[in-house]
């Protein structure tokens, strides 16, 4: 087994962050010729590798830290609780209306799927990067403290949130880029809960795929080529009021795994961990 009795959670969730932002620099794009891709299609098929590789790092990452119980890809415990994996479909309603009225069947089903197939990697990566795999370092960290559990999901969740500052270097809206760092750290409370919770990575990934795909729908093209893109120029207020929103619909996640949070069995948990780390808990 590899040894992670010496590794900092800290450190390597930091370089987990500057891997990611190395990735995404990576002009992977320019491998494609707009004579047989759309942007639209460039875009994700690139997103797409770029967090296939991401989840590779992650599925690597937990297996190099054999703690498969505690990332959530044992067979060894049951899904329990799958009820919780269902709190976020007022999110898929949301991203449902959001379309509404408008001409989807002017949308090519190429790009559908191609949409869903990214986002999907999206959610993999993303899980099994700060759920499945940092997730259980700071539990390993965290193990002998009252509130370890609970710090480990915090934590988690704040990396998780940093980590789309990334986005700053695409977007030079910067209360919309908050925003998202904001509910991110929201939906890593959430996630982070439900996977202690739960016991499955899995259904937690395939959410977490299907609200960045309801939600990222409205760009498809067809339907984006619908909205008026004249007087772009925002003032900064009006980015805060436009970016305030999405805060506000994700706000329920926080609660709910908040909640959640404090209904996990800590022993229940640290069971999970490596025999002889459970060994020097329970001797405390």
């Amino acid at each position: 087994m590899y040894s992670i009795k010496k590794i900092n959670p800290f450190i390597i969730s930091l370089c987990i962050i500057l891997l990611i932002a190395l990735i995404f620099s990576l002009p992977i794009n320019k491998l494609f010729s707009e004579d047989y891709f759309s942007e639209f299609q460039i875009e994700y098929i690139v997103l797409a590798l770029k967090m296939l590789s991401l989840f590779s790092i992650g599925f690597v990452g937990i297996k190099k830290i054999d703690m498969l119980s505690l990332s959530g890809i044992s067979s060894k415990h049951k899904w329990s609780f799958k009820w919780l994996n269902l709190t976020p479909i007022y999110l898929f309603i949301i991203g449902v209306l959001s379309f509404i009225g408008k001409d989807i069947f002017l949308v090519d089903s190429s790009n559908v799927f191609l949409l869903l197939v990214a986002c999907l990697m999206v959610g993999f990566a993303e899980e099994f990067i700060f759920r499945g795999f940092i997730l259980p370092l700071f539990i390993k960290k965290y193990q002998h403290h009252k509130k370890g559990i609970f710090l480990s999901i915090l934590f988690s969740a704040l990396f998780f949130g940093f980590s789309h500052f990334i986005n700053l270097s695409v977007n030079d809206n910067i209360p919309q880029v908050i925003a998202q760092v904001v509910f991110a750290v929201f939906m890593g409370i959430f996630f982070g809960a439900v996977l202690l919770k739960t016991n499955k990575l899995l259904p937690i990934a395939i959410t977490h795929g299907l609200i960045n795909f309801f939600f990222l729908f409205g760009t498809l093209p067809a339907i984006s080529d619908d909205v008026d893109i004249t007087n772009t120029a925002q003032s900064l207020s009006d980015q805060i009021s436009g970016a305030t929103p999405a805060i506000i619909i994700f706000f329920p996640l926080l609660i709910v795994g908040l909640i959640v949070s404090k209904k996990i069995n800590r022993e229940m948990i640290l069971k999970k961990l490596p025999a002889q780390s459970f060994q020097k808990v329970i001797q405390l």
